[in-house]
């Protein structure tokens, strides 16, 4: 059944990162022309080589007949030196019930923690103050313009958090299932076409 469950948020994110996709592909269009326009070149960057990625990682937990399932997407798109150039990352948490009859109760809201925003409340246990959604994008910002490399050799504590300063200054939640997400979207990147 959890298994189940398990699929069931895969497709769920899976869809949410695909209906998302022209609002990044925006995003990274707008930030290659800045680059661009930026450099005071006329010509169009180079992007012979760009590869994107994307990644599903599941983790599930199981405590008598209840099951708590993380669902984590990553999609990147690396440049033709191998540097993530653009990151967006989400992540489904949902909790599974059973009673002792079997009867499995399913959660009502589907959101991911981006989708939900302001109602996933860890802006106000936050040391920073900062929503789920502005830390992890602060990761993203973080990781742009890094090798996969260098991305795995980031210093995590016991608790998964990030031991780099300028990461903590905008992301102290953990990151390390993230950075295995991004990881696995970076090693399964295909060329851009």
């Amino acid at each position: 059944m959890i298994l189940g469950c398990t699929l069931a948020a895969a497709l769920v994110l899976t869809g949410c990162m695909n209906s998302n996709s022209g609002a990044n592909s925006a995003s990274q269009s707008h930030s290659t022309s800045g680059t661009a326009s930026g450099s005071g070149a006329s010509q169009t960057e180079d992007r012979s080589g760009w590869r994107t990625g994307m990644s599903v990682l599941t983790e599930m937990t199981e405590q008598d007949e209840n099951g708590k399932l993380n669902t984590i997407t990553a999609a990147v798109v690396l440049d033709g030196e191998g540097r993530i150039r653009d990151v967006q990352l989400d992540e489904l948490e949902l909790t599974v019930t059973a009673d002792d009859t079997g009867k499995v109760d399913l959660p009502s809201d589907h959101r991911t923690k981006r989708q939900k925003g302001e109602d996933y409340p860890l802006a106000a246990v936050s040391s920073l103050k900062a929503g789920w959604a502005e830390q992890v994008d602060a990761f993203g910002r973080w990781l742009t313009g890094k090798t996969a490399d260098q991305v795995r050799g980031l210093e995590l504590d016991t608790d998964g958090k990030a031991q780099d300063a300028d990461l903590l200054s905008g992301c102290t939640i953990a990151v390390e299932n993230y950075r295995n997400a991004v990881l696995r979207a970076c090693a399964d990147a295909r060329e851009m076409r």
